[in-house]
């Protein structure tokens, strides 16, 4: 948890007893709503465009987050380049493009992380029997040497149980299909390991446009297609792994080709539209079957509102199936309806239409739950660059166990036990030494041991070492408090841990790299800023801020930096901020915000941009308007408003990269429990529900389960909150789908794999069919998600299963404690919390030195993830204290460190001495 948003949400009154001046009447005046409320329905939202139009290409998505488009046809070219979306941003940007261009192939992830792309049709039209692997580490493609057995396009490719693809079926005649007798009954093998194919058994029927999907025994069921002759068949056949071989089980009730086949949670297949080759006036096949593994029989279910054909088809987190998009035979012409099987009812609801009709499009389940649409043909029967994402999440609120004391300007702290820490705060009479402890599986609160000092406006750091940092805050005797206590959850016992050189309260505190925390600001602390040694546990001052700050926010960057915002200097509502560089010491001013800010939030997105929302900018006048840091630049932007204006509320980033934002007030006297959820990739808000009471001076913590726990707050008056309530943004997902992490790497050094066990990380298999346009996300990607700055990263891997995930080895990441998650089918696990292991620099060797142009650079290895600066002067007399600061060291590898000197060239002679700070 975050110690930032927990000191500004503190009103500028010396003390939290005057906060009762804020509202006399506040209970008569705040807004209280339903215990459970649901997110609005969400629409399909306009997406930024690929860099170029793509239909019959293929998508998938990595274990980074990232997902890959690659080759396709638009404009009349067959394509060999290859794109990445990142659901972060929003944005597409170029990757390695393939060494053949290719369309109707398919592409498929592998246990290795890499991409398998086979077969299609190449610029000359003819089909290819050669195949390439993408490795989303380097960005690039490299062919496999031998190729398959026959040229195909328009097959299927499923991956096994076993880590090795299937391959099924297809066409080796040219692209316009002269040919009717050129379809294939062949099917072979791809071994990742060995990078071979050799061929199995045939399928007993030749098809094409058909489908393939793994179903739970492990078994690919194979249904319809197009077969020599160009009929369209009913015909199903079964492949089994274990003896290479196909049988054949009952026929479709209704011959299809360009249909969907998806795999349900209670393990039938759920085949859909399509064209059965008669419909050229209904304009595609409405119908949709089920097929029964455990009987082997198919029995027809509801009916689209719409036929169609070359939809996509979604299993989302919660078991229903969303179809998407289409084409009517007759005309080709693609429509853009939506629609939502619930399996539960066997019946199809529409959903939001699509913005852009389409079809032989692709689709795709984004972890956080999104579904992602791109390209295919439009109405104007030409190729699409265009893409729209859709959320249909079920967001919901409900309450869970009380506080066992009411209170407000206390702090929360998810602990390596996944329990929950609240301590001290104040009660609106006085001042609490109390601690509490949450336990999400029980939705229960225990007394913990009391501090032995009461306190408010503290903050709460949770060390690299599992134990909580609680440092200053007030207690409406002698001033500010330097007293520092430190709680073991081991031994459950709290024990003083030094004093600041400071007395503060409304101040920020936040956990560096090096595994120091930074004190900053606050009431009585003006501008200055001192630094806590866990190995020590002294406290040592540093670099003093630009101005004094009260209420700010501090927010650790990926670079390392620090960035301060905003806050309250006395008699002026802060727009300023200010970046301290742990390295140098020193504090820098940068771009100001556009407007001053106090008792605001701010949170780090998975882009590494930081999200400034609300808060006053002066007394009672609450801003609705956020902005966004960007560190490259070190500038502003306004994003989407608020949709209603507050101050002195809570935030916290959820798993799937949007910001919640819940309660707090919106002028004199009014208090707020609507809530909302900020979309990083679209840049707006969306309502979220409301709170079961008004608050303000709440805390609100991501915990082990996705949910967030909002605990207390302040109720108007001399009134304080012991009611406490979750907001799950997965609600509706079943447990039984739901991946389960058993052991994790903890701690995990720097450098090294992360490397989980568990059950349920394939998920429900193949989650939809095995052709080119299926986009199936039934494997697992993990997430790191450290808790105290909210830096996400996806890990790409090495080596995944249905039991076992590991990754390339993790660098670049800040040392402390983190939440790792696996995501399987968009469904997240409970997660595990770990600590990453603050590394221990060696003394460095400098070598390696030249001179390009002027500048000076030199190198070193030394521990992954250490943190260096570089000293300089030209006269080694000199004692270190009177050399030169130049900065901080890149690493620019796992280990490897390189440092330039732009300054070089204005001296003869420079000595250079690098330090860990």
């Amino acid at each position: 948890m975050k110690a930032f948003p927990i000191s500004s949400r503190c009103r500028i009154q010396t003390h939290p007893a005057k906060v009762a001046s804020f509202a006399l009447a506040l209970a008569a005046l705040a807004f209280s709503l339903s215990v459970v409320q649901p997110v609005q329905a969400a629409a399909w939202i306009p997406g930024n465009p690929m860099t170029v139009a793509r239909t019959r290409n293929t998508m998938t998505l990595l274990p980074n987050g990232q997902v890959l488009v690659a080759g396709g046809v638009g404009s009349g070219i067959i394509r060999s380049s290859a794109e990445l979306f990142d659901p972060a941003t929003g944005t597409w940007t170029l990757t390695g493009a393939m060494a053949t261009p290719r369309c109707y192939h398919t592409a498929t992830l592998l246990p290795n992380g890499q991409v398998l792309v086979a077969g299609g049709f190449d610029d000359t039209l003819s089909p290819l029997a050669s195949s390439e692997l993408y490795d989303p580490a380097a960005g690039t493609w490299t062919a496999v040497s031998n190729p398959m057995s026959t040229a195909r396009a328009t097959h299927t490719a499923t991956l096994l149980p076993n880590g090795q693809l299937l391959v099924t079926g297809g066409y080796n005649g040219d692209f316009y299909e002269s040919s009717n007798n050129s379809y294939l009954a062949g099917a072979e093998l791809y071994d990742p390991a060995s990078r071979t194919w050799t061929t199995t058994g045939a399928l007993n029927t030749a098809r094409r446009f058909h489908t393939a999907t793994l179903l739970s025994d492990g078994q690919v069921l194979v249904a319809g297609g197009r077969g020599n002759g160009a009929e369209y068949l009913a015909e199903v056949e079964l492949y089994d792994p274990a003896s290479g071989t196909w049988t054949a089980t009952n026929a479709l009730g209704n011959a299809r080709a360009y249909h969907t086949a998806t795999l349900l949670p209670n393990g039938q297949v759920l085949v859909v539209g399509g064209s059965d080759g008669t419909e050229i006036l209904s304009g595609g096949l409405s119908s949709a079957e089920l097929f029964d593994p455990a009987t082997g029989t198919w029995t027809t279910t509801g009916s689209l509102n719409a036929g169609c054909f070359s939809s996509t088809a979604a299993l989302l987190p919660n078991g229903q199936v969303l179809v998407t998009g289409g084409g009517r035979a007759m005309t080709g012409a693609p429509i853009n309806l939506a629609e939502l099987y619930d399996p539960t009812l066997g019946t199809w609801t529409t959903t939001s239409a699509l913005n852009t009709a389409r079809y032989r499009h692709t689709a795709i389940l984004l972890p956080g739950g999104k579904v992602l649409a791109a390209g295919g043909y439009g109405v104007d029967g030409g190729d699409l660059s265009s893409t729209e994402l859709c959320d249909l999440g079920n967001g919901k609120w409900t309450n869970t166990g009380a506080l066992n004391v009411a209170r407000y300007v206390h702090t929360a702290s998810l602990l390596p036990n996944n329990q929950l820490l609240i301590a001290g705060g104040y009660t609106g009479s006085s001042y609490l030494p109390n601690a509490e402890l949450y336990n999400p599986t029980t939705a229960t609160w225990a007394n913990a041991n009391p501090m032995s000092i009461a306190r408010a406006n503290h903050t709460a750091t949770l060390l690299p070492n599992g134990k909580v940092l609680i440092a200053g805050g007030f207690n409406g005797s002698g001033g500010s408090l330097t007293n520092v206590a430190l709680y073991d959850p081991v031994a459950g016992t709290w024990m003083n841990s030094g004093s600041l050189n400071t007395g503060r309260e409304r101040h920020t505190a936040t956990l560096l790299p090096n595994g120091k925390v930074l004190v900053a600001g606050g009431f009585n602390g003006g501008n200055s800023a001192e630094l806590y040694d866990p190995t020590t546990k002294g406290w040592t001052k540093t670099g003093s801020m630009t101005t004094n700050r009260i209420s700010h926010t501090a927010t650790l960057l990926p670079n390392g930096q620090v960035l301060v915002t905003g806050g309250n200097n006395g008699s002026t509502y802060l727009s300023s901020a200010e970046l301290f560089d742990p390295v140098a010491g020193k504090w820098t001013a940068t771009g100001p915000m556009a407007n001053g800010r106090y008792v605001h939030t701010a949170t780090l997105l998975p882009d590494g941009k930081v999200l400034v929302a609300g808060g006053e900018t002066t007394a009672f006048s609450p801003l609705s308007s956020a902005e966004l840091f960007d560190p490259s630049t070190g500038t502003w932007t306004s994003t989407g408003p608020l949709n209603m204006a507050r101050f002195g509320h809570a935030a916290a980033l959820l798993p799937n990269g949007k910001v919640l934002v819940a309660g707090g007030g919106f002028g004199n006297n009014k208090l707020t429990s609507s809530a909302e959820l900020f979309d990083p990739a679209s840049g707006t808000w969306l309502t979220a529900g409301t709170l079961s009471v008004a608050r303000y001076n709440h805390t609100a913590t991501l915990v082990s389960d996705g949910k967030v726990l909002i605990a207390g707050g302040y109720a108007g008056g001399t009134s304080s909150l012991a009611s406490a309530e979750l907001y799950d943004a997965n609600s509706g997902v079943t447990n039984t789908a739901q991946p389960q992490i058993v052991t994790v790497t903890s701690p995990l050094n720097l450098g090294g794999s992360l490397v989980i066990a568990g059950s349920r990380f394939r998920g429900v298999s193949g989650g939809s069919c095995g052709n080119s346009q299926d986009s199936s996300a039934d494997y697992p990607l993990v997430q790191l998600h450290r808790l105290d700055n909210d830096q996400t990263r996806f890990l790409l891997t090495t080596n995944w299963s249905t039991n076992s995930f590991a990754s390339v080895p993790v660098w670049n990441f800040p040392a402390g404690p983190a939440l790792a998650t696996v995501f399987v089918n968009g469904i997240q696990s409970t997660s595990a919390v770990i600590n990453i292991s603050v590394p221990v620099p060696t003394s460095p060797a400098l070598a390696g030195a030249t001179s390009t142009n002027g500048a000076f650079q030199f190198g070193f290895t030394n521990s992954v993830g250490a943190w260096f600066g570089v000293l300089t002067t030209t006269n080694l007399a000199l004692p270190l204290t009177n050399w030169t600061a130049l900065g901080g060291v890149m690493e620019i590898s796992p280990g490897q460190f390189q440092f330039t000197d732009l300054q070089a060239t204005n001296n003869l002679k420079r000595f250079y001495r690098a330090f860990a700070p």
